[in-house]
């Protein structure tokens, strides 16, 4: 990327044109607004003077630590300049924002923390660079959206997420600690773990036992300072998807479920099987409780978001149109989990 195209404001906004930028832009970290790590954001072409759509948000995320966070900007780079969000935010006609949070093997925290996932550990660091990267996040958004306006384009506070396998898990986490400032979320290739909107459930072998972060919502208040709203939650449209061949298995990885107590209890909850267990009692709960969601499983795919981009675009769309989104008919050869055409 040029470096013409970064910005490097030293104020929160203190942008120096009147139109948006023509290519995606890095807006350096600013711990006095709330970020202590940098985001990259574009806009789409005329969007000043286009319907004036909600930002589009995905998370950075990488198979592995990486110490250099150099590397950790050249991959989000790649992203923002051409990866299946930026399809996806161009396709919708909106602007994309990655937040490059790091996932360190040392510093500033150990391996154990895995940030792209929202995990149950990064969600308990008190102190730091990575405290509480979910409002860093929302301080982002927030830093963008008084940049858009000082460009002429004004946008909700509301947000949709986009995000796939790691970043998958973050956004479907984030909705839940975050609910009021979602409007829609597309969350695929991941493992038929989501997180389930229940405090407590009948677990198979121990009886009834409290469902914590990011199995469940019982203790969301302890981690954040407010209680899980599932009225909210159920409000915010949700398109969750995976591939019928998709065997990546996030419990294999101890950095994923650091605690072997919180992942003995993910695999009496959700059940050992991907495609036969998991993903199906995810979409019952969500049903369940009234999560106004869409579940899709795509016939011969593996670990990738492409086959679904064009649903993932008609979804976002007909949530902005708030139109029914569950009509939206599954392409052919594709299904929802429970093997229906």
């Amino acid at each position: 990327m040029d470096s013409n195209n970064v910005d490097a404001a030293k104020g929160c906004t203190n942008n120096h044109q009147s139109t948006p930028p023509t290519e995606p832009i890095l807006v350096e970290a600013r711990p006095e607004c709330g970020f202590q790590y940098p985001y990259y954001l574009s806009v789409p072409e005329g969007f000043e003077d286009a319907e004036q759509r909600p930002i589009l948000v995905e998370p950075h995320n990488v198979d592995g630590p990486i110490e250099c966070f150099s590397e950790h900007l050249d991959l989000a780079r790649q992203r923002i300049e051409g990866g299946s969000g930026r399809r996806i935010a161009d396709e919708l006609g909106s602007p994309f924002l990655i937040p490059v949070f790091p996932r360190p093997f040392e510093e500033p925290v150990d391996w154990t923390h895995l940030i792209h996932m929202l995990d149950a550990e990064t969600m308990q660091i008190e102190d730091g660079p990575l405290a509480r990267v979910d409002l860093q996040l929302l301080s982002m958004v927030d830093d963008a959206r008084k940049r858009l306006a000082d460009w002429g384009c004004t946008v909700d506070e509301d947000v949709m997420l986009n995000g796939f396998s790691s970043s998958g898990a973050f956004v479907n986490r984030f909705v839940a600690l975050h609910p009021d400032r979602i409007c829609s979320v597309s969350a695929g290739g991941t493992n038929g773990l989501l997180i389930l909107p229940r405090t407590r459930a009948e677990v198979r072998v121990v009886g009834e036992r409290a469902l914590e972060y990011p199995v469940g919502v019982a203790n969301v208040e302890e981690l954040t300072g407010e209680p899980f709203d599932l009225e909210a939650f159920c409000a915010v449209d949700q398109f969750i998807y995976m591939g019928a061949d998709d065997d990546k298995d996030a419990l294999l990885y101890p950095d994923a479920w650091t605690d072997p107590e919180l992942r003995a209890s993910a695999i009496l909850v959700y059940g050992e099987d991907i495609h036969e267990e998991r993903f199906p009692h995810c979409q019952s709960v969500y049903e369940d409780v009234g999560v106004n969601a869409v579940f899709r499983v795509y016939e011969n795919v593996g670990h990738t978001p492409k086959p679904a981009e064009p649903d993932i675009v008609e979804f976002h769309e007909r949530s902005l149109a708030d139109e029914d989104i569950t009509s939206i008919p599954p392409e052919p050869g594709h299904r929802d989990c429970r093997g229906l055409e």
